[in-house]
């Protein structure tokens, strides 16, 4: 990752990868976590308190609550295998 980059995190689940990531992209860039359940992302919201450049949403990978064309890295730790249409990912 290079520092003011986009980065998009599926999956993010608690945060943690976002939350590294936020480091590598510093504070010019941004790092948005999306989890499909609503408990998760309360969770990550709870632990990115008082964290600048990281946010959380909630939605599903085949459809995802991000502008087109806004982000420059993807990660994912393997979440994508979980998805029963990959093809929409």
């Amino acid at each position: 990752l290079k520092t003011g980059e986009t980065v998009l995190d599926l999956g993010s689940g608690a945060g943690f990868d976002a939350f590294l990531a936020s480091r590598e992209v510093g504070p010019t860039g941004h790092v948005i976590g999306v989890d499909m359940t609503p408990e998760m992302v309360e969770k990550a919201k709870e632990n990115a308190k008082n964290r600048t450049g990281v946010e959380f949403r909630q939605g599903v990978i085949e459809a995802l609550p991000i502008e087109d064309n806004s982000i420059d890295v993807i990660i994912s730790n393997c979440v994508i295998n979980l998805s029963p249409d990959k093809p929409a990912v």
